[in-house]
């Protein structure tokens, strides 16, 4: 748990779980046999100036309450590989970040 409030610590917002890929990948391999669900995740773009806002392009999943805990988690990880590889191709802004806001089960 203590690594999971590193983790958590350096988001990007305090009022939700907006962390770069390492960060995202990191807590996803945490969360690993644990009961916390992740219902979600969107991209979000990091500019060069500091500020962050909505992906056009990764848009990321949409609700998986339902679905298993550990197929929610390999989705959400199988989908997160997939778009930070097609950020590095071809990035949606120039000199940004893809960042990954995940939302867990409170």
């Amino acid at each position: 748990m203590c690594v999971q409030k590193e983790i958590l610590a350096r988001s990007h917002s305090a009022d939700e779980v907006v962390l770069s890929y390492f960060d995202a990948m990191e807590l996803l391999n945490s969360l690993e046999g644990t009961n916390t669900r992740l219902i979600s995740w969107e991209g979000r773009i990091l500019h060069r100036n500091g500020n962050y806002g909505h992906s056009q392009r990764f848009q990321g999943t949409c609700d998986l309450s339902e679905m298993p805990i550990g197929s929610a988690l390999a989705l959400v990880r199988n989908t997160i590989m997939q778009s930070r590889a097609e950020w590095d191709e071809n990035p949606e802004v120039d000199g940004g970040d893809l960042l990954f806001c995940l939302t867990l089960e409170a």
